[in-house]
């Protein structure tokens, strides 16, 4: 199965994160998106993380040198190698069909 249906890089939609318009962009782009099995990852917490807690999906904050989080920007995930991705997709996976 296809874990990403696509990639978008907010540079090549016209709107930045956090801006709500890259996530309208994003979300008309994706046919029958469920933002409720949406996960988007990023390693900045006021664009990334912070865009997707305003579009009302899950985040992963990829933080590969353990930074300490100093902001009131709370990630749904946390991980420090991108490896630990398929523990988090299969936790949510089995959630979903339970």
């Amino acid at each position: 199965y296809q874990l990403f249906k696509d990639i978008f890089v907010s540079e090549d939609t016209g709107f930045q994160k956090p801006m709500k318009g890259y996530f309208d962009y994003v979300f008309t782009r994706i046919a029958d998106i469920d933002v409720n099995q949406t996960l988007i990852i990023g390693d900045s917490l006021s664009a990334d993380i912070k865009g997707g807690q305003l579009a009302g999906i899950d985040t992963c904050w990829f933080n590969p040198e353990s930074k300490p989080n100093n902001t009131n920007i709370t990630p749904t995930y946390e991980i420090q190698k991108l490896e630990e991705l398929y523990q988090i997709l299969e936790k949510e996976t089995k959630i979903s069909i339970s």
